[in-house]
């Protein structure tokens, strides 16, 4: 039995100009399966790590967020975002990174960056789904967080749909890439 070891795998023609991507080197999974609160304030609910290759890789992220958000008060918006942070160091927000420009209030924006809304009988409820790509250009330890912004001020719930089969109601996936 013969077997193939690589580190890059491209076209042969080389990646068509603004391509994102390369083989996969790993793939990491995260999901929230179970109900959990949260409030007014930035609240990280769901973590992944991840520790590249290659200082080059990318990182493409894939969100599914399948699950209501009950408010205790009157209808208003939630924001979810994915983070990271490096070594234990600062939270950067990717969550629309490269559409937001540059500079602090770029990266509070990404905060915001998935907007959907809610009654507090848990109606409209449209979900997310994303692909994010990030560039973290290390081989340290990489933190991936999911999280929700309440705006407005409520206090509510995340709740997995147990009866439609979405036992895991918030997925993270992270997609090493060779550069």
């Amino acid at each position: 039995m013969s077997e193939l070891r690589t580190n890059k795998i491209l076209p042969r023609d080389g990646l068509p100009s603004g391509s994102f991507g390369g083989g996969i080197v790993q793939v990491r999974f995260a999901a929230l399966d179970s109900n959990t609160t949260f409030s007014a304030n930035t609240d990280d609910f769901l973590s992944l790590n991840i520790t590249p290759t290659s200082a080059s890789n990318k990182i493409l992220l894939d969100l599914r967020v399948r699950c209501q958000g009950y408010y205790s008060s009157s209808e208003d918006s939630w924001h979810f975002y994915v983070a990271r942070t490096i070594g234990g160091g600062s939270k950067i927000f990717v969550s629309g990174k490269g559409k937001l420009g540059a500079g602090t209030v770029a990266n509070d924006l990404g905060r915001y960056a998935f907007a959907t809304t809610t009654t507090s009988s848990g109606g409209k409820n449209s979900g997310v789904a994303a692909y994010i790509p990030d560039l973290p250009g290390t081989t340290s330890q990489i933190t991936y967080t999911v999280g929700v912004v309440a705006w407005g001020g409520a206090t509510g719930t995340l709740r997995v749909n147990n009866r439609d089969h979405e036992n895991d109601g918030v997925q993270l996936v992270a997609y090493e890439l060779s550069a």
